[in-house]
């Protein structure tokens, strides 16, 4: 009896759905959406491919579900924000925070420069209204502080690239960071370390500083 009780307790549990999704992303962010294979993810989450596509579905569906609640969770964020933030640059902060947020910045920053280069190919149709949710959240805060006269009229999808562009390419470059520093000359102040938190703020500053009406 004691055997059987030990070697139960030795068998991982089964992944929650949430587990699933979070190893998911981190297969998709490493190997890409062709390169993520559904045996390995099942295997990662202690269930068989049966189980998975049962639970969650194809690999095309498995991917929709990672980019969707990463998605979900991030318009949410923005549209309290624009519920609850009422100065515009604050507002910018607030969103450039936003997009290095979650549990795992960097596998989604990896995931989405991978669509970027590929196209789009593999983004599914239904995270695309998802994404126009966030440009029109910080085209509303855009619009908001022109008509305060403490902006100048900038193409709100512009701003949007330039600020998602910045903050998913420093949340994915690190190794390339660290090498550069490596190789910089004593006493070069050249700094490439920050968190990302502090780093989505000194891109927010940047950004602000070229749309501030002088």
């Amino acid at each position: 009896m004691n055997s059987l009780s030990s070697r139960r307790e030795k068998t991982p549990a089964k992944a929650s759905n949430d587990e699933i999704l979070d190893i998911a992303t981190r297969a998709f962010a490493a190997k890409g959406f062709e390169g993520a294979r559904m045996d390995e993810i099942a295997k990662d989450a202690n269930v068989n491919k049966a189980t998975l596509y049962y639970r969650i579905g194809d690999k095309d569906a498995l991917y929709e579900a990672v980019l969707k609640r990463i998605f979900t969770a991030k318009v949410k964020r923005l549209e309290q924000m624009l519920a609850t933030v009422d100065d515009v640059e604050e507002r910018i902060r607030v969103f450039a925070s936003i997009l290095v947020d979650g549990d795992q910045p960097q596998q989604f920053s990896a995931i989405m420069l991978r669509e970027i280069a590929g196209g789009g190919d593999n983004l599914p149709d239904d995270v695309l209204p998802l994404m126009g949710r966030i440009v029109g959240a910080l085209r509303q805060t855009l619009e908001q502080g022109v008509k305060e006269g403490r902006f100048r009229p900038v193409n709100p999808f512009l701003v949007h690239m330039a600020l998602v562009g910045a903050c998913t390419f420093y949340a994915s470059n690190g190794p390339i960071r660290r090498r550069v520093a490596a190789l910089a000359p004593d006493g070069s102040a050249l700094k490439t370390e920050m968190t990302l938190p502090d780093a989505a703020q000194a891109i927010a500053d940047v950004l602000l500083n070229g749309v501030r009406k002088s």
